[in-house]
């Protein structure tokens, strides 16, 4: 399944929101996303595709696949847009873009929950 990269995930969030920001900052934004992914989503299931999260480096990591498929490269484009918004203080651009993440935040949640079977927690009996 195809997957983003770190540039492309940044040069398609540049293209559709104008900003001031760093690809440090960026960077280190898809780094807190990704790793909430990790933890949140992926650690938990049968035969993860990683076993830890390593973090991106700006600067050597730009065609490094990230987590999320492309289908769902959105979950990008609004995490960063909410963080430029909240850093801007922009209070309704804020809200709208949180509210987009969280639908497809929430709609990767139920693509990968149907396609990855959750770890078998290890019985035992008293």
């Amino acid at each position: 399944m195809k997957k983003i990269t770190l540039n492309e995930a940044i040069a398609y969030f540049d293209s559709q929101v104008p900003n001031q920001y760093s690809r440090e900052d960026k960077t280190n934004w898809i780094n807190e996303l990704d790793e909430l992914l990790f933890n949140s989503i992926i650690k938990d299931r049968e035969n993860p595709e990683i076993d830890e999260f390593t973090e991106y480096s700006s600067t050597s990591d730009g065609e490094r696949e990230l987590l999320v498929p492309f289908m769902f490269k959105e979950i990008y484009r609004y995490y960063l847009e909410k963080n430029v918004a909240y850093s801007n203080r922009e209070i309704t651009s804020f809200n709208n873009a949180a509210k987009l993440f969280e639908s497809n935040y929430d709609a990767y949640f139920s693509w990968y929950n149907r396609n990855h079977k959750t770890k078998e927690a290890p019985s035992f009996s008293i």
